[in-house]
């Protein structure tokens, strides 16, 4: 394509060919050639070419390590993500090409961060695409620029479209059957006999009984067991003919209890002991109801199900009247519940309502600076007493600004007053920012001064503000029309910049070893429902596996509005969607540290693949995403052999939520074929992908590592356990 050059050299303030229009009846964004401006140096120079479309192009050279920015005028507002695509060539010099979104034009080019760049090793010219999001709150200009070196650089045919995100292949377990969720029950269901079990003694307890095609099926009447951690109560399973049955057992249930559907083949001539794979989400006690089938023969049996208090757990942060103007099933979400009374503390009882109305587990956040005696009336009530044994504290307006020194004052004097009551009582700081570096998250000035005056010793966790992550990103890369492996830097960036680990230990440095609570996290971040759900769940993901034990969410959540879905009806929004299901494998886990770095992906947050790992119970949970713009195969190593696997992934294209289900671990052929004992795994773009595998013992070293998924081989390979797919009860290998 011809290119046409208009002479001209410009210092700082010139104006360059290309303006924005408004969009076109297709929605596709013209940038027009009038309207740019150059951020730069006072020896920076530009010279003004352009195509014969009429598309923006311009040579830049940047005179200094700062570089210098071409910058366009407000872009049209967007309703979804736009495609960037450009041509660039570096003719000398040094430095890196670089992209970003502005929302006003600065004096100085250091003061525009770039949203991306991109290290060009060669003089070639190249076809550039991004996907970018803009943000939804403000109007933005586009800038491209060259940071971090001298040199000269021409970039052509810039353009902007809608954005369209590449299809993906399905990975190496999209074989596995979807995981089918539990039937709702109405809630406060009680089975009016035994169903289609009986009841008997055995000692000083009580267990039901029924029998399914042959299969005699026992459990205890009633089982306890913590708040997500999943495993209820021993089932017997007793097979006496001489051949293998199979036995899909279902559940319904109230809201906040789950257990996908799932079959098992148990072994003829044995008993059988396994764990049902049943969750609760929500405390106290409830009624269950178990479905069994086998062949043609079906059976129903109750179980009382008794859901204690555990952490790590999410829930919402508001006043009381706000919370009880909604109509939403807060039992779903509202595990740990940060109910917030007014500041003013008119007198009545405060505590009733606060424990009778919501079943999960409660916080109840009192403002400082009050006399706090009407809300501690009912001292010798058990009730109470429960609710004031965990006390958030919150910041009234007239400290808001106030030294961590007052604070930290404030705050001794609030938890003696209630000590006076309750002495067992612990406290949750009132919620204090901490700020963005580049090193990761670190305290605020105000947070630092309160630690330093002692409040760690009065405190038995520390809540803390996290900075709401980037408004604008870039979605996915295509370099010269391929997809590109390495790290994208929006991705990478934001990995960086929630990185708990300076935080950690500046508190510790203060002697304050005490879990954090992330308080009051945001809803929305771009106004694009799937990424703010992605960004949020990596967040949530990141801060428990780095020594958060709760997160609180603004009432907001329960809010937030449909959305648009290619079914007639609108779909429940992305970001409670995520909340749920992180809820699920994130609810009483313990985080693991990372593996040692490897050949391959080391979980660090400058890899391609980052990792989290936890333990809950018998069950080990990894949570993977991938900072690069190509799907990765990856390749999970246990040294603990599992009993059940699932695998949820939360994905920016096609169906938002999928969790698969294998009722019976087995490795795949390609694994065996490797010698290899490891579950492989595609983690694209866009996604978050958790694998939690039932383990046959509870094993901290569960995870071996995390690599490349390693080519089909014949030969052989390292010596690992072989395990065919055996039935429920046949040799060693039998779950416990």
């Amino acid at each position: 394509m011809s290119v046409r050059h208009a002479t001209a050299a410009m210092i700082l303030g010139l104006v360059l060919a290309g303006a924005v229009g408004a969009a076109d009846t297709d929605e596709q964004f013209k940038l027009r050639r009038q309207g740019w401006t150059v951020v730069g140096s006072a020896r920076s120079v530009a010279e003004i070419i352009g195509d014969t479309d009429g598309k923006p192009a311009f040579i830049i050279t940047p005179q200094s390590a700062a570089g210098a920015w071409a910058v366009s005028e407000p872009l049209p507002a967007a309703t979804g993500p736009l495609a960037l695509s450009m041509r660039a060539q570096r003719r000398s010099g040094a430095g890196e090409l670089a992209v970003s979104l502005i929302s006003e034009i600065p004096e100085k080019p250091e003061q525009i961060t770039p949203l991306w760049h991109l290290d060009l090793n060669d003089d070639r010219e190249h076809r550039i695409e991004l996907g970018l999001v803009l943000p939804s709150n403000e109007p933005v200009r586009l800038a491209i620029g060259a940071v971090g070196g001298e040199g000269q650089w021409i970039v052509e045919e810039i353009e902007l479209s809608d954005w369209t995100p590449a299809e993906y292949q399905p990975g190496p377990m999209a074989h596995l059957p979807l995981a089918n969720g539990p039937e709702p029950l109405p809630v406060g269901w009680e089975p009016e006999d035994s169903l289609d079990g009986r009841w008997r003694r055995v000692g000083i307890g009580k267990e039901i009984v029924t029998v399914v095609n042959g299969l005699r099926v026992s459990l205890p009447a009633e089982v306890t067991v913590e708040q997500g951690v999943r495993g209820a109560g021993a089932v017997f399973v007793t097979n006496r003919s001489t051949r293998t049955r199979e036995l899909t057992i279902s559940l319904q249930g109230p809201p906040g209890a789950y257990m996908p559907t799932f079959m098992a083949p148990f072994a003829g001539g044995g008993t059988t002991r396994f764990r049902l794979p049943l969750q609760m989400l929500v405390t106290g006690k409830h009624w269950l109801k178990l479905m069994l089938s086998s062949g043609t023969e079906t059976a129903a049996i109750p179980l009382r199900v008794n859901c204690e208090k555990r952490y790590p757990a999410l829930g919402l942060c508001a006043d009381w009247d706000a919370l009880t103007a909604t109509t939403f099933p807060r039992g779903a979400l509202a595990q740990f519940l940060c109910a917030r009374l007014p500041e003013d503390l008119p007198t009545g009882d405060y505590l009733g309502p606060v424990l009778s109305r919501n079943p999960g587990q409660t916080v109840l956040a009192l403002p400082l600076l009050h006399d706090l005696s009407a809300v501690m009336a009912e001292s010798d009530s058990e009730q109470a007493s429960r609710v004031m044994s965990l006390v958030g504290l919150y910041l009234p307006e007239t400290l808001r600004d106030a030294a961590g020194s007052e604070i930290a004052a404030v705050v001794a004097a609030a938890a003696s007053q209630i000590r006076t009551r309750f002495s067992e009582a612990k406290f949750i700081s009132p919620p204090l920012p901490v700020v963005t570096t580049d090193e990761g998250l670190q305290p605020c000035v105000q947070l630092a001064g309160a630690l330093d005056a002692g409040m760690g010793a009065v405190v038995g966790s520390v809540a803390v503000n996290v900075p709401p992550p980037p408004a604008a990103g870039v979605l996915g890369e295509k370099i010269d029309g391929r997809l590109r492996g390495q790290l994208c830097s929006f991705w990478a960036d934001q990995d960086k910049q929630h990185d708990f680990q300076p935080l950690r230990r500046a508190l510790n440095a203060r002697g304050t070893h005490l879990p954090m609570l992330l308080s009051e996290l945001p809803t929305t971040v771009t106004g694009d429902p799937r990424l703010d759900a992605l960004i949020i769940g990596r967040l949530l993901i990141s801060g428990f596996a780095q020594g958060c034990t709760g997160a609180t969410f603004l009432p907001d959540l329960l809010d937030l509005p449909p959305v648009p879905s290619a079914e007639d009806s609108p779909a429940e929004h992305p970001v409670r969607i995520a909340l749920r299901e992180l809820n699920r494998e994130l609810a009483g886990s313990t985080p693991l540290l990372g593996l040692a770095r490897t050949e391959g992906f080391s979980g660090r947050i400058d890899e391609p693949i980052v990792y989290r790992s936890f333990l809950r119970g018998r069950e080990g949970i990894v949570f993977m995403w991938n900072n690069t713009s190509a799907s990765l195969d990856v390749a999970v190593v246990l040294q603990a052999l599992p009993v059940q696997m699932q695998v949820l992934r939360l994905a920016y294209t096609g169906q938002f939520v999928t969790r698969r289900c294998q009722g019976l671990f087995a490795f795949s052929e390609e694994a065996k074929q490797n010698q290899h004992q490891a579950v492989y795994v595609r983690v694209r773009p866009l996604e978050i992908v958790g694998l939690s595998l039932h383990l046959k013992s509870d094993h901290a070293g569960w995870l071996g590592e995390i690599s490349p998924r390693p080519p089909r081989r014949t030969g052989r390979g390292a010596h690992w356990p072989r395990r065919t797919d055996q039935p429920w009860g046949a040799g060693k290998l039998g779950p416990q």
